[in-house]
């Protein structure tokens, strides 16, 4: 609506303006109709009857979409050294930092927009051609990315307003965008710590696209050490073949994380299992009885089994059988004969405990709690 009443004005009084000189006075109002046509008024007096979107944009410290579009191409290949050369650009040409980490904050929740809006949208104030380039420079992030580089420039926008070293804190905040480029999402890394340890397993890509490294692979049917079992389970026909290998638990178990069902195969480590011909009695304490979901611990007992049969989930503490897979018996965390550095001693004994350490190395326990005490 402000550019359309602004092309209607230039064309009262005579001004030459294209779509996208409207499209940077408008931004320039913020929203305000006085604001936006006070910058036209300017615009007016400083250039002439002919505007250009380069020279009113130079008049009102803002910037084009080629010179933003500058950090959108660092950031895309991870290029610290270019975030220090684009800082350096804009102070020796006397541009206001200040007024670069605002258009950066509009620039990436116009990217932001554009992205989720899948082409043209009305809530980015520019003309179809600039549209057509925010989506190209918004192509190689996720949304994830976009959400969490807009977020930075708006802190790094906020920090410069009262900061007596503008340059630094720009350089630093571009940077930390770089390596916020890099990070791994949080699922990820856990996705590992159901698993044996060990080092070097490839993982997927980050956010980013890059690849990363994990500390600890996710236990599966191939690398989990089992025992044979004791009943092996004859295939019925027309089933899928029964897995093979340890006992009915520690098969269920693989199933269910090879499947990335990490909730349901932590509370089946901690859980007893019984098999029957036609029934598995799974017994569980109350803490983790929320996590399993019928559909699709179905699937991974058919699967583990070969057949289908019946599934009956109690609650109650699991016997013997009941120690986390391929991990060993693990001792209770606490109870009421153990000093407080006892407890904790234990605690970090425990497996999962320690294969969360080693992939997060710089991890602290400040506080063991015992989940029975309440």
């Amino acid at each position: 609506e402000l550019v359309a009443r602004m092309e209607w004005i230039a064309q009262q009084e005579g001004i030459t303006a294209d779509a996208e000189v409207l499209g940077v006075l408008a931004q320039a109002g913020e929203g305000s109709v006085r604001d936006s046509l006070s910058a036209l008024d300017q615009a007016i007096a400083c250039c002439g009857n002919v505007l250009r979107a380069a020279e009113v944009r130079e008049l009102l410290g803002m910037f084009s979409l080629d010179s933003l579009e500058q950090v959108a191409k660092a950031l895309a290949a991870a290029d610290a050294q270019k975030m220090f050369d684009i800082v350096a650009e804009l102070e020796s040409n006397g541009r206001s930092l200040q007024h670069f980490a605002r258009e950066l904050a509009r620039y990436f929740r116009n990217l932001l927009v554009i992205r989720i809006a899948k082409g043209p949208t009305k809530l980015v104030a520019a003309s179809a051609p600039e549209q057509q380039k925010l989506a190209e420079a918004g192509a190689p992030f996720s949304e994830e990315d976009l959400t969490r580089y807009l977020q930075l420039a708006l802190d790094l926008f906020r920090d410069l307003q009262n900061s007596l070293q503008p340059r630094f804190h720009l350089e630093m905040g571009l940077v930390r965008m770089v390596h916020a480029g890099r990070l791994q999402a949080i699922e990820q890394a856990l996705a590992g710590l159901e698993g044996a340890g060990g080092t070097g397993a490839s993982r997927g890509p980050s956010p980013s696209g890059s690849p990363v490294k994990s500390a600890a692979p996710r236990l599966t049917a191939t690398n989990v050490a089992v025992r044979p079992a004791a009943n092996p389970v004859a295939p019925v026909a027309g089933e899928p073949a029964a897995l093979a290998g340890g006992d009915f638990r520690t098969r269920l178990h693989a199933a269910l994380t090879e499947q990335q069902l990490t909730h349901i195969a932590d509370a089946v480590a901690h859980s007893s299992v019984e098999e029957s011909a036609s029934e598995v009695v799974i017994t569980a304490p109350k803490m983790y009885q929320m996590f399993f979901k019928q559909k699709d611990l179905e699937a991974a007992v058919r699967r583990v089994a070969g057949r289908a049969v019946r599934i009956t989930v109690k609650i109650g503490e699991p016997g013997s059988a009941g120690a986390p897979a391929a991990a060993g018996p693990t001792p209770p965390l606490a109870d009421s004969t153990l000093s407080g550095d006892e407890v904790t001693a234990r605690a970090l004994e425990n497996p999962e405990v320690k294969r969360f350490r080693e992939t997060f190395p710089d991890s602290q326990v400040r506080t063991v709690r015992n989940l029975r005490d309440r």
